[in-house]
């Protein structure tokens, strides 16, 4: 079960469904300069709660943007060569803010293997792409890393 859905679990133990949509939904429609006063302060309880977050909590919130980057590319259907698997692979372990040979260690690869991959010398396998979902906590799945290899696969087929 992942994190959000024990979150939701928890709330729903306190809460009914509406309520929890009512705290999240904001129905009132205001003025420009309300608008702009409540930006304001949105904006400053962001920068706060930004200049306050763990190391642990900006890795999470990386991964989950990397995460629904690599969705929405996958959902658009084009493909594009800054999406392909060595670069977004690439991507993820500056996100981790580790290097390649940690990246290899937790891996369970051999780092010339890792480089081959990053630099389009070698394709993955399935395999690296259940570590790379174990590595990031599940929060990647292997499915999307496939997707990726595949959708590269398939334009280089139909290129060449």
């Amino acid at each position: 079960m992942k994190k959000s859905d024990k979150i939701y679990e928890e709330l729903r133990k306190k809460y009914t469904d509406e309520e929890i949509v009512e705290g999240f939904v904001f129905n009132e429609s205001l003025s420009p300069s309300e608008q702009k006063e409540v930006d304001e302060e949105f904006r400053k309880i962001r920068l706060e709660r930004l200049k306050n977050m763990t190391d642990q909590e900006r890795l999470v919130a990386n991964l989950l943007r990397l995460k629904y980057q690599i969705k929405m590319y996958l959902e658009s259907g084009d493909y594009s060569e800054e999406y392909n698997f060595s670069n977004l692979l690439r991507r993820y372990i500056e996100v981790t803010q580790r290097n390649n040979k940690e990246i290899a260690d937790d891996l369970s690869i051999h780092p010339t293997k890792l480089s081959r991959v990053l630099h389009g010398r070698e394709n993955p396998n399935v395999e690296l792409m259940y570590r790379l979902e174990k590595h990031s906590s599940e929060e990647i799945p292997a499915y999307y890393w496939w997707r990726l290899y595949s959708r590269e696969l398939e334009n280089s087929i139909r290129t060449e």
